[in-house]
């Protein structure tokens, strides 16, 4: 049986959330199916990366970061018809998909790694804006959506064809977390005469509102002496974070960390980790923290309703209220059984949404999207 050649593209070069899903894509998907290159715009930490894991690399020197230049999209061209592309998959923006139909490929796709529009900002989206999002359906042969609520947004919002719309989710890889940190699938029970340690992970940024967490923990701090707040990450907020922890003297009571290479160590020893995200697609880090048997707080937005139970395996808060993150903050420090009930039902949620699951079910798609 001929291979299927399979070219995924990113516009970055190195590891966020869409890279990561790229990578643990082309590590997981079936070899003797797939013939697998993933397509980036120039040289950088990515590229070790790959290498690291024996996954082709195609440069395809586009001259920048993040958006596709006229000179990247003409080499992609050139790269389908030397390779003899038979699916494109794009990661972060669909140009690569017009090339695609250019070079005769015969499936273009376009992940679709969340909606990243705030409910506010949905509702006042430009004619413009609008008319460019549903215009992008005609260049691609499908859009993959990350959870259930995202396709409605893509539908409601932008008009896209529902049969254009496909659900996939993503996963996280329990074994590198494992090779990494040996609490995985570990519960770990609230010491009361240590700190209570809040954790965050996340870029500092108008998506991630950490406005609202230091609001919530504001009020936490005020009530319960052993409560710290861990802030592990960076971004064109921080200053702002800054500012608010000066101005209501809390040194003492909040950490600011930068990114870390052991983050699953970081995370294992929080005792909560909480996202008050103003949209997500569908954090890795929810999964990770899940994994590593810390309890999870997050705001509902994005694919989380369509994954996590509030109240059976985390809490889930309405976005921007941060009376609703003050109260399951406050749940988690008063009642131990709660957050060990939470705990052991994120595990068997966790294990649902495996990268090898992943893998298993984007091959199906492909040669299902082939075949029609």
């Amino acid at each position: 049986m001929k291979k299927i050649n399979l070219l995924l593209i990113v516009c970055n070069n190195v590891l966020n959330g869409t890279e990561r899903y790229v990578v643990d894509l082309a590590k997981n998907i079936n070899k003797d199916e797939f013939n697998v290159y993933v397509a980036v715009p120039m040289k950088g930490p990515l590229s070790e990366i790959l290498k690291e894991n024996s996954i082709n690399e195609v440069l395809y020197d586009n001259g920048k970061l993040y958006y596709y230049s006229f000179k990247g999209i003409r080499n992609l061209y050139r790269i389908m018809k030397k390779l003899k592309i038979d699916i494109v998959h794009a990661n972060a923006k669909f140009q690569p998909c017009i090339a695609g139909k250019l070079a005769g490929v015969k499936l273009n796709v376009e992940s679709r790694h969340g909606i990243f529009y705030s409910a506010n900002q949905l509702e006042k989206l430009s004619i413009f804006r609008k008319l460019y999002e549903y215009s992008k359906q005609f260049f691609i042969d499908d859009f993959i959506a990350i959870s259930d609520n995202d396709k409605k947004t893509l539908i409601k919002y932008f008009r896209i064809r529902s049969k254009k719309i496909s659900v996939l989710y993503l996963g996280v890889d329990i074994e590198e977390i494992a090779n990494n940190c040996n609490t995985v699938f570990n519960y770990r029970a609230v010491n009361p005469e240590s700190n209570f340690i809040i954790g965050h992970v996340g870029r500092f940024t108008f998506q991630k509102a950490q406005e609202y967490l230091l609001e919530a923990f504001k009020r936490i701090s005020e009530k319960y002496q052993r409560a710290k707040l861990v802030i592990v990450g960076s971004g064109e907020n921080k200053e702002d974070i800054i500012r608010f922890i000066n101005e209501n003297n809390l040194h003492d009571k909040v950490i600011i960390k930068e990114y870390i290479n052991k983050i699953y160590s970081e995370i294992s020893s929080f005792d909560v980790h909480i996202l008050t995200s103003r949209y997500e697609g569908t954090p890795y880090v929810n999964f990770e923290a899940m994994a590593l048997g810390i309890p999870v707080i997050s705001s509902d937005t994005g694919g989380i309703s369509n994954i996590l139970t509030n109240g059976f395996d985390s809490l889930i808060t309405r976005v921007g209220n941060t009376d609703d993150a003050f109260k399951a903050i406050e749940s988690l420090i008063l009642d131990e059984s709660l957050r060990k009930k939470l705990i052991l039902n994120a595990f068997e949620t966790v294990k649902k949404y495996t990268v090898q699951n992943m893998a298993v079910q984007t091959a199906q798609y492909y040669i299902l999207k082939l075949k029609n």
